[in-house]
C-alpha cells in the first residue's frame, strides 16, 4: 500500500537584481512627494513603508501603495527613511531618506520700510508665520510678536551710527526641519522721517497689519474672456484658493458640459466653440465642487469668418491637427477629419498597410535621398510617416557613415514597421541591426583581450539618446535635484562599460565569428567572442556565462525598466509632433500612456501617439505663440505643397538644395541628428532645436526653394496654383491664401501689408505667386502653431 509523500518546501532562490527607489529630498509638513521604485524582477510589485511601518503612520508620515508620500503635520527628529520591498523576495528592498522640514517661511514685505535711528516698530508680511517665529536683523533677534500666520511685529532700538545703513530683515522658524525666508530691507534714515519728532523716537506707531480673516474658497477662470471662430477651441484654466479640494465643474450658458447649439466644454476646461453661422456670446462657468458658491466665470463670443478677422476659420481644428499628425494638410484630408473625427482618423491610420520602402539597389544614395522626400509628401500612411520620422530624430543611423542605399534602407523599414508598436520591440531591432551595427560599431565589438576592448559607442548612445537621457527625471520630465539642488547622473562610465560587455559577441552575418559587412539581414551572435563574466548596472546583475543573446535582451530590458524611458521618450515624442515646449503636465499625462497603456503594458507607441495628438494641449487651437515648433525645412516644404495639392516626385534632384539648408535626406551631421534635441533659441529659455539650422544664410536659401517651387517646379514639384491666380480681386487673394496656409488666422496688419506689396505687381500670376511666398516664408507659417 502506498503511502502520501511528505511535501518538500521550495524555496525560490533570490535574483541577483535589486530595486532602486528615486525621489530623496525634503519634504514640507503635510506636503507630499511621488517616488518612484525601479523593479527589475518578476513580479515587479513592491510594498512601501515608512520606519519599517507598511503604510506608515501619523509620527512619520504615510506611502500609498503606489509610492505617494505624505508628511506628518510635525517634523519627526530624523530623517524618515522610506522603503519599496519585493512582495515575493523580502531580501530585495530599496530606501531613500526623506528629511520633513517646516512649510517654507515666506516674507514678502515690511512696513514702514524705512524709519530714524532710536526706537523701532514695523510689521512683516509673509506666509507660514507661527508663534515660535524669530524676527532678526543682521542676524542679531529683535523683539517680535505674532500676529497670525501672515503678519509679525518688531520693535527694538537701531543705533545712531547705523544711521544712513540698509538693514537685511529675515524671519527664522527655528526648530526640527527649520526654515528661513528670504530678506527683505530696512533703511535707516539720515534725518527725521515725516511724522517722527527729534529724529529718534516715532511720534505714533505704524498703522498695523490688520488680522487676516479666515480665507474662502475663491475661483479664477483663466482667459476671462476669448474670441473664437466656429468650431475654434479654447483652454480654460481654474484656479482654486482657500480649499484643499481643487475639483471644478465646468458648463456653457447653466449647461454642464454643453451641448452643439453653446459649445462643449470638457471636464479639463477644453471648450469647443459650436458651428455657428451667426455671432453669439456664451457664459462658460467654472463652479467650485467642494463650495457651489464659489464661481467664475468667463465670456466667449463666437464670430464666423469674415475672411479676415484672423480668428481662424471652421477647418482650423482639424487643420492643425494634421499639421501634427502628417506632413501638411491636403484639403481633401481636411474635410475627412471634418467629417470623421480625430478619433476616427488616428484609428483608420492605425490599420493602415506600410508605404513600401525599397532599395534602389548599387550606390544610388541621391535616388533613395529623393524617393525618400517624396514619400514624406505623398503617402498615404502619413500617420506613420510622421512617427517613423519623429522615431528617426531619436535613434539616428546616417549616410555619412553608411553611405550605400543597402546601409539604410533596412534601418527606415525598422522604424516603419514599429511606428505604432512597442518601444522595446523597437530596441531589439535596432540593436542588432547590421546598419546600427556599422553606424556605432557594436558589430565585431569582442570581448576584452590584452590588446583592447569593448566598443562603447553604441551602449553611450543608446542610454544617453534612445532611452534614459543623462540626467534622472522626474515622472513629469523634469529633472530630479539632489540635497544641493543638482541634477542626478543617470549613469556614468562604469555604466557603460558594463553595458558594452554585456553587448559584445555580434557581427555581420557570415561563416566566420568576425565577420566584414554584410547587410543582407541582422547581426548573428557568436558566444566566443562574448564576454561571459558576470555585470552589474542600472540597479541589475546579469549572471556570469550568458550568452551574447541573453545578456543583450537582458540588458535591453534592464535599460527599458527604468523610470526615466517614459518622460524621456515622451518628451522627444512631443516635441517633434507637437511643440518643442510641452508643459510638465503634458509630458506627464503622455508617459504615464506610455508606462501603461490601459492594459499594463508599457513602450505602446500606438497608444503614446494617440495621447499626444489628443491632448487637450495638443487641441488648444487658440495657444499662445510659446507653443508649437518651427518648421525644419523637410517639414515646412512638404507642408507648403500639400496645401496646394502638390508633393514632391520621385525623380527630383532635391538633396543638394537640402544640404545647403543643413538636411540633406537621410544625413544628420551626427548621431545627435540634424540639430540638437536641447538647443534653446540664443538668449532665451525657450527650447528651440530646429532653429540651431535657420541662421540667416539658410533662411534666404530656404526663400529660394520656395520661390523655385511656386515659379519654376520643373520636374522637382507639383501644385496647382489656379484658385490662387484665378482670384478676381486682391481681397479674395488674400483671403484664399489665408484659407490655404493659415486657416483664417492671418492679422489684419499682415493682410495689409500683403495688399500694399501685391499693388505693385502687373498679373494675377505674380500677385497669387508673391502673396503665397510671402505667406509661406512668414513666422505665422514657418512655426507650427
Amino acid at each position: 500500500m502506498g503511502t502520501t509523500p511528505t511535501p518538500v518546501a521550495v524555496t525560490r532562490p533570490s535574483p541577483t537584481q535589486n530595486i532602486t527607489v528615486y525621489s530623496a529630498g525634503d519634504v514640507p509638513v503635510r506636503q507630499t512627494r511621488q517616488l518612484t521604485a525601479y523593479v527589475p524582477l518578476s513580479p515587479n510589485t513592491v510594498t512601501w513603508s515608512v520606519n519599517g511601518i507598511v503604510g506608515g503612520d501619523a509620527t512619520f508620515g504615510t506611502v500609498s501603495a503606489t509610492g505617494l508620500y505624505t508628511a506628518p503635520l510635525t517634523p519627526p527628529e530624523k530623517p524618515v527613511s522610506v522603503a519599496a520591498t519585493s512582495t515575493a523576495y523580502a531580501d530585495k528592498s530599496s530606501a531613500v531618506a526623506i528629511n520633513v522640514t517646516q512649510l517654507p517661511v515666506q516674507l514678502w514685505s515690511i512696513s514702514p520700510a524705512t524709519g530714524a535711528a532710536g526706537t523701532f516698530r514695523f510689521s512683516l508680511n509673509g506666509a507660514n508665520f507661527n508663534a515660535n517665529s524669530v524676527i532678526s536683523m543682521e542676524g542679531a533677534t529683535v523683539a517680535a510678536s505674532f500676529v497670525s500666520p501672515t503678519s509679525m511685529r518688531a520693535s527694538g532700538t537701531v543705533p545712531a551710527i547705523l544711521a544712513g545703513k540698509r538693514i537685511s530683515v529675515k524671519v527664522v522658524n527655528p526648530g526640527l526641519g527649520g526654515t528661513t525666508s528670504s530678506s527683505v530691507t530696512y533703511t535707516v534714515a539720515t534725518a527725521a522721517t515725516p511724522g517722527t519728532g527729534d529724529g529718534t523716537t516715532p511720534t505714533s506707531e505704524p498703522t498695523p497689519t490688520p488680522t487676516p480673516t479666515p480665507t474662502a474658497t475663491t475661483i479664477s477662470l483663466t482667459p476671462s474672456a476669448a474670441t473664437l471662430a466656429p468650431l475654434g477651441t479654447r483652454q480654460f484654466t481654474a484656479g482654486v484658493s482657500g480649499n484643499a479640494n481643487m475639483s471644478v465643474t465646468y458648463s456653457v450658458n447653466d449647461v454642464v458640459g454643453g451641448n452643439s447649439g453653446l459649445g462643449t466644454i470638457t471636464s479639463g476646461g477644453l471648450y469647443t466653440a459650436p458651428s455657428a453661422t451667426s455671432a453669439q456670446t456664451v457664459t462658460i462657468r467654472a463652479v467650485s465642487v467642494a463650495t457651489p458658491t464659489a464661481v467664475a466665470t468667463a465670456t466667449v463670443t463666437i464670430s464666423p469668418p469674415d475672411g479676415g478677422s484672423g480668428l481662424g476659420t471652421a477647418n482650423l481644428a482639424a487643420a492643425r491637427f494634421l499639421e501634427q499628425a502628417t506632413f501638411g494638410p491636403t484639403p481633401a484630408a481636411i474635410a475627412k477629419v471634418k467629417q470623421m473625427g480625430i478619433d476616427a482618423w488616428l484609428t483608420e491610420q492605425f490599420a493602415m498597410p506600410e508605404t513600401a520602402i525599397t532599395d534602389p539597389g548599387g550606390m544610388n544614395s541621391s535616388q533613395l535621398k529623393a524617393q525618400y522626400l517624396s514619400r514624406l509628401s505623398t503617402a498615404g500612411d502619413q500617420l506613420r510617416q510622421r512617427v517613423a520620422y519623429a522615431l528617426a530624430q531619436i535613434i539616428v543611423i546616417s549616410m555619412n557613415k553608411n553611405i550605400y542605399p543597402n546601409e539604410i534602407v533596412p534601418y527606415l523599414q525598422i522604424l516603419s514597421r514599429n511606428a505604432f508598436g512597442n518601444y522595446r520591440t523597437l530596441l531589439g531591432d535596432i540593436s542588432t541591426g547590421a546598419q546600427m551595427g556599422k553606424y556605432l560599431d557594436i558589430a565585431n565589438s569582442n570581448k576584452p583581450t590584452a590588446g583592447g576592448g569593448a566598443n562603447e559607442n553604441y551602449p553611450r548612445e543608446m542610454m544617453q539618446l534612445f532611452t534614459i537621457g543623462l540626467i534622472q527625471l522626474n515622472p513629469d520630465g523634469t529633472a530630479q535635484l539632489d540635497a544641493g539642488k543638482k541634477t542626478i547622473p543617470t549613469y556614468d562610465q562604469s555604466t557603460v562599460q558594463q553595458v558594452a560587455l554585456a553587448l559584445t559577441g555580434w557581427s555581420y552575418a557570415g561563416p566566420n565569428a568576425n565577420n566584414w559587412e554584410n547587410f543582407t539581414g541582422p547581426m548573428q551572435p557568436h558566444d566566443v567572442n562574448h564576454d561571459m563574466h558576470a555585470k552589474s548596472f542600472l540597479g541589475c546583475s546579469l549572471p556570469a556565462d550568458q550568452g551574447a543573446v541573453t545578456d543583450l535582451n537582458a540588458t535591453l530590458d534592464c535599460v527599458f525598466a527604468h523610470p526615466n524611458v517614459a518622460p524621456f521618450i515622451s518628451t522627444r515624442l512631443i516635441r517633434s509632433l507637437v511643440t518643442s515646449n510641452p508643459s510638465p503636465a503634458y509630458v506627464g499625462r503622455v508617459a504615464a500612456v506610455f508606462n501603461n497603456n490601459g492594459a499594463g503594458v508599457k513602450g505602446d507607441l500606438k497608444a503614446t501617439v494617440r495621447a499626444i495628438l489628443t491632448d487637450v494641449e495638443a487641441r488648444d487651437d487658440t495657444a499662445p505663440p510659446s507653443v508649437g515648433h518651427l518648421r525644419d525645412p523637410t517639414l515646412h516644404l512638404t507642408t507648403f505643397l500639400r496645401a496646394l495639392n502638390g508633393s514632391i516626385t520621385a525623380t527630383n534632384q532635391l538633396p543638394w538644395q537640402m544640404s545647403q539648408m543643413s538636411q540633406e535626406p537621410l544625413t544628420p551631421p551626427s548621431v545627435f541628428g540634424f540639430y540638437s534635441p536641447q538647443y534653446r533659441i540664443p538668449h532665451t529659455a525657450i527650447v528651440g532645436p530646429e532653429f540651431q539650422i535657420y541662421s540667416p544664410t539658410e533662411a534666404v536659401l530656404r526663400g529660394n526653394l520656395f520661390w523655385q517651387a511656386i515659379t519654376n517646379p520643373g520636374g522637382d514639384f507639383t501644385l496647382d496654383l489656379t484658385s490662387f491666380t484665378s482670384a478676381a480681386t486682391t481681397v479674395e487673394l488674400i483671403n484664399r491664401v489665408d484659407q490655404a496656409l493659415l486657416y483664417g488666422r492671418m492679422p489684419q496688419a499682415m493682410r495689409q501689408t500683403l495688399a500694399n506689396v501685391l499693388a505693385a505687381q502687373d498679373s494675377a500670376t505674380s500677385r497669387a505667386q508673391l502673396a503665397l511666398y510671402l505667406t509661406a516664408l512668414s513666422g505665422l507659417y514657418a512655426v507650427q502653431y
